[in-house]
């Protein structure tokens, strides 16, 4: 899953939700939980495709395990408990649920890190982070209809319904 289909998705789940629970609605707050929904990437990919390629070969690393959603977890918890402010709990949630977008408990040695060890699942090295954006990029975006781009056009019509819902 790329961008567009994390944060659709996410984005999807939580309106659900708060159709389901409609006491959910006034803790909704669909910036957190974007940023939720690319978090586990936005730490990962740096830190295992740009600054230590050549230990990790993978973008599915720290962020990419239960403990981190957990520690986030707990601090949102903290501080709901202490000033009733749900954005780290969203933040939580929504890093949750990107770990189940890109099904990670394929991966159990990265999902459930450290349990099985230390180590994280070796990826494929691409040389650079450009190329492997745009292995990437070519892989999703291709013309025939993959998973990635169906998840990407699904994701942005989502996105586009949420903003047209939220507008003011």
């Amino acid at each position: 899953m790329f961008i567009l289909g994390h944060i659709g998705i996410t984005l999807a789940v939580f309106f659900l939700a708060s159709l389901a629970i409609p006491s959910l609605k006034r803790h909704l707050n669909y910036r957190f939980i974007a940023l939720g929904a690319l978090l586990p990437d936005l730490i990962d990919k740096p830190v295992g495709r740009i600054f230590f390629e050549d230990i990790f070969a993978s973008g599915r690393i720290f962020a990419h395990t239960l403990v981190f959603v957990i520690v986030i977890l707990i601090a949102g918890y903290v501080y709901f408990r202490q000033r009733g402010d749900s954005r780290i709990l969203l933040v939580a949630g929504a890093s949750f649920l990107h770990l189940l977008e890109d099904r990670m408990w394929m991966t159990p040695q990265t999902f459930f890190w450290p349990v099985f060890g230390w180590e994280f699942a070796q990826g494929n090295s691409y040389g650079s982070f450009l190329e492997y954006f745009m292995n990437i990029v070519k892989h999703v975006y291709s013309p025939d209809f993959s998973f990635g781009l169906i998840s990407e056009v699904i994701g942005l019509l989502i996105v586009l319904f949420i903003v047209y819902k939220h507008r003011n």
